[in-house]
């Protein structure tokens, strides 16, 4: 019976994803929110990197209401960080996108920067509502990524949300204005 247990854990251990560090923030009567997935860089993205294939770490990120039954979606955010290694320079290419909009796009020569602009939002992101906030209600910012090349089969990929690479919330905060 240990030996099982022991395999069961092993099993949740290897499959659980990362988390991602998320952190709101309710200023002026809005809300914005910062966000990293440190652990998510791992040997296989550096390495799939360095065969010259764009890296994307495509990030879903949602403005939430806490509910009974199905947590309400306020407002959601489309960010991918983008890498590509050029092997004949040395360089990398880094971009950014925002709902499918390029924000910006540059060039890096570290592969630590390159680490930090795949997986770190540093930069408050500010969410647009489609309708008003209640003031003084809980909400929370949750964060899901899912990261190109994937890398294997998810036998969940049929269902809805898929298989996430890595995912993470901040705690629950009120809406003061």
């Amino acid at each position: 019976m240990r030996h099982v247990v022991a395999i069961f854990a092993t099993v949740v251990l290897l499959t659980a994803a990362p988390s991602i560090r998320v952190n709101a923030v309710v200023s002026d009567g809005r809300v914005l929110a910062t966000f990293a997935a440190i652990d998510s860089w791992t040997i296989d993205t550096r390495e799939t990197l360095q065969f010259g294939t764009v890296v994307t770490f495509d990030y879903y990120v949602e403005l939430r209401r806490p509910a009974t039954f199905w947590d309400k979606t306020m407002a959601q955010i489309n960010l991918k960080a983008e890498a590509k290694f050029d092997t004949l320079t040395g360089k990398y290419t880094v971009s950014r996108n925002r709902d499918g909009r390029i924000v910006k796009s540059e060039k890096r020569d570290a592969e630590n920067d390159v680490r930090d602009w795949l997986t770190v939002y540093d930069e408050p992101i500010e969410f647009k509502p489609e309708s008003p906030l209640k003031a003084n209600t809980e909400y929370y910012i949750q964060v899901r990524l899912f990261k190109y090349p994937p890398r294997g089969v998810c036998l969940w990929s049929i269902l809805p949300g898929g298989c996430e690479d890595s995912s993470g919330r901040s705690s629950t905060f009120p809406y003061l204005r």
